[in-house]
């Protein structure tokens, strides 16, 4: 296995017949904000296709509104290669300071829905220590990527940058720079494939899951006697499509035929205000406001599904069942399944 880097006009001194039997992929800065246009940006791409070595795109985000997120999405896809394997916004500190933190979460979306829009696979790069923060846990792309050097993300994601020019990140032909791994369940050909530039019809992605036990089981089916299809280790990150629940647990299909019980598993839920919840019980006071001061206006009477629309503290506001109103988060009963 070669490597995954990502480089950009930092890396100015590329010996490319040496770099190229190390490469598995390279994914190219193509701009800093819609303002500043990576100028090697071609000159590398020319160099990786004359090797056969492929390619994908990132911007880095210096948006200052919804509004200007879609305006630099329109020049990122313009500057871009059509044969970009697939493209990332890139969200750190210098796209926090231009946004602000308020409509962060809001203009990276759009962004990415502005990709997505034109057929293109989108990744999502956010600094590891931003992540939990601003509601960026709530941006759905096709991938996450996530920085972290001397230890893995905290975060479940599909692609990990391990080091960088500055903390050990070296490749024979390219000297100092940006490396990462795939430590999700999405493989490498899944982002180099052929057709990988324009995305084929995805599935709605429910949620994200880190695994939990030091070893599960993934099964074909979601019930235990189902034939084991591989095994996860703990802290490995995947996405989620489906949910099942057999009376004692739930199951999570995180690939075609291939399903995971909510003992081995989390879901990615730190900050989320919004979702569905199952509450495995009945009687539950339903009240005005989040308080055990504010009156009751409903009761849940029915085990079930119930969507999560507000959340305060300790208290989410749900609706489901010809019911609603707010009731108190107690994981003894409620439990995150989307």
């Amino acid at each position: 296995m070669g490597y995954i880097v990502d480089i950009s006009k930092y890396n100015d001194n590329i010996n490319w017949d040496v770099a190229a039997p190390n490469l598995d992929l390279a994914i190219c800065r193509v701009q800093y904000g819609s303002n500043k246009a990576d100028y090697l940006y071609k000159q590398h791409v020319e160099n990786l296709e004359k090797r056969g070595i492929p390619h994908a795109a990132y911007a880095y985000g210096c948006y200052v509104s919804v509004e200007d997120a879609i305006v630099e999405a329109k020049d990122f896809m313009a500057r871009v290669s059509p044969n970009a394997k697939f493209l990332v916004i890139d969200v750190e500190d210098d796209t926090l300071s231009s946004c602000g933190g308020t409509n962060l979460a809001k203009a990276s979306q759009a962004f990415i829905d502005t990709l997505k829009a034109e057929g293109w696979k989108v990744g999502f790069y956010v600094s590891h220590h931003m992540y939990g923060s601003y509601g960026l846990q709530n941006v759905q792309a096709d991938f996450l990527w996530i920085p972290r050097y001397g230890k893995k993300p905290a975060y479940a994601c599909d692609i990990w940058q391990y080091a960088d020019n500055a903390t050990g990140g070296y490749v024979e032909g390219i000297g100092n720079c940006d490396v990462n791994k795939l430590i999700g369940d999405k493989s490498l050909e899944w982002f180099i494939g052929n057709d990988s530039q324009l995305a084929p019809p995805q599935e709605e992605v429910l949620g994200y899951l880190t695994t939990t036990a030091d070893v599960a089981n993934i099964r074909k089916e979601p019930n235990v006697n189902a034939p084991i299809m591989r095994q996860t280790t703990k802290g490995q990150g995947h996405t989620y499509y489906e949910w099942s629940y057999d009376g004692s647990h739930f199951w999570y299909r995180v690939n075609t035929e291939n399903w995971m019980r909510d003992d081995t598993a989390s879901i990615n839920k730190d900050g989320k205000s919004k979702g569905v919840v199952w509450v495995n019980a009945t009687d539950v006071n339903l009240r005005k406001g989040a308080s055990t001061g504010d009156v009751v206006i409903n009761k849940i009477t029915k085990r079930s599904a119930y969507d999560v629309h507000y959340r305060y503290e300790n208290w989410i506001y749900v609706a489901g069942e010809g019911v609603e109103g707010w009731m108190y988060f107690d994981e003894s009963y409620v439990n995150w399944i989307r």
